[in-house]
């Protein structure tokens, strides 16, 4: 075993890591290669581990003791503990179980440890970098919200436009075609509302513009 400031974090790290190391695989394939803190926390240790290489339930990381695998809870993290059982080469997926306080000999997730010391004596494992889970699903959950936020506005939008050109079709009811006359004005008034369409005027004024129009030749029709 030799100690070291950096643990893998990544597949291309572990396999670098392993090849600089000189590890092997178990019967099954498995690259024995591991980089754990000791039971101590006063250092991370890389070494080949001789022996299968097993699965550890979820909520607890891995330590080095007397050159033994021992397990520590982890359930009391901020975040960063494994969540499913997991396998002992894929410790890298987990630094939270790496991020080490070598002064105060403790895991700087765990809420008990101190975090005043700037850094100084701990492991280069960045608490920033390592991913949290319920901060995750924050994010995508106020994605989501905004999404359907945006699409009501939208919904809401298109139906008060809807009832802006109700009046248009109230005049549409005003032109009756029984009345004589009224079958033309109902056709000059789609030909008229096409070409005013293609103008600037308000929706408001070309409507009432349009009902007075109606109305007046309706009554001398009559």
């Amino acid at each position: 075993m030799r100690k070291t400031d950096f643990c893998p974090r990544s597949m291309t790290e572990l396999e670098n890591a392993t090849k600089a190391l000189g590890c092997s695989s178990d019967i099954y394939g498995n690259n024995q290669y591991m980089c754990l803190p000791n039971a101590e926390k006063t250092s991370l240790v890389e070494f080949c581990f001789d022996g299968l290489m097993g699965m550890k339930e979820k909520g607890y990381c891995l330590e080095v003791y007397e050159g033994s695998l021992t397990t520590k809870s982890c359930e009391n993290f901020l975040f960063g503990c494994p969540n499913e059982p997991w396998r002992n080469y894929e410790f890298y997926k987990y630094p939270a179980c790496q991020a080490i306080n070598i002064r105060d000999k403790c895991y700087r997730l765990d809420p008990s440890c101190s975090t005043d010391n700037n850094g100084i004596n701990e492991s280069n494992v960045e608490v920033s970098k390592i991913q949290d889970p319920i901060v995750i699903y924050s994010v995508l959950g106020a994605v989501i919200i905004l999404l359907i936020t945006i699409i009501v506005i939208l919904l809401w939008e298109r139906n008060t436009l809807k009832k802006d050109r109700t009046p248009i079709h109230v005049c549409h009811e005003d032109a009756d075609p029984n009345i004589v006359g009224g079958s033309e004005m109902l056709d000059e008034f789609i030909v008229r509302t096409i070409k005013r369409n293609d103008t600037e005027t308000s929706i408001e004024s070309f409507v009432q513009e349009e009902c007075d129009d109606l109305a007046s030749a309706a009554s001398k029709t009559r």
